[in-house]
């Protein structure tokens, strides 16, 4: 559905396809969004939900291939054991080849300086399927952007 044939943020949450979506989500680009999709009534809808569509095989022990899934935008607090959508230079992902992915998040940290640092974040795919490995990211995990965290298969 359009904007326009919208409710936002009342009754509808932003639909983005994050094999073509660039940078961050920003409030602007979520305001903006050409589509929006209704959420069931058991659902709140808020201005931290979006919605994408999850292709390929590496997380089909939680989601099937070509599911529309509910993610909280910018998470807060700890990502660790969490399915995450993330986006980094470095990470190709075999079901389309962009620089997101989703996967289960854990982190290895280190303490510098009286801080708890990342030093290694493994990104695991959740599948049955053969040829799926762990994406390893140990240099430059500044550049490692959370940009949601999955919550629920609509």
């Amino acid at each position: 559905m359009t904007r326009d044939e919208a409710v936002p943020f009342e009754r509808h949450v932003p639909v983005y396809d994050l094999s073509i979506a660039a940078g961050e989500f920003s409030e602007m680009q979520i305001a903006d969004a050409e589509h929006w999709m209704e959420l069931p009534d058991f659902m709140r809808a808020s201005p931290d939900l979006f919605v994408s569509r999850v292709v390929g095989e590496s997380m089909n022990r939680r989601i099937p291939n070509g599911a529309w899934c509910l993610f909280r935008a910018n998470p807060g607090g700890t990502r660790q054991g969490k399915i995450v959508v993330v986006q980094h230079r470095a990470i190709e992902d075999p079901d389309h080849g962009g620089s997101f992915t989703v996967k289960l998040y854990q982190s290895e940290k280190i303490e510098e300086y009286g801080e708890f640092v990342n030093q290694r974040i493994v990104l695991k795919p959740q599948t049955n399927a053969f040829g799926y490995k762990d994406i390893v990211l140990e240099d430059e995990l500044e550049d490692l952007k959370v940009i949601g965290e999955f919550l629920s298969v609509l």
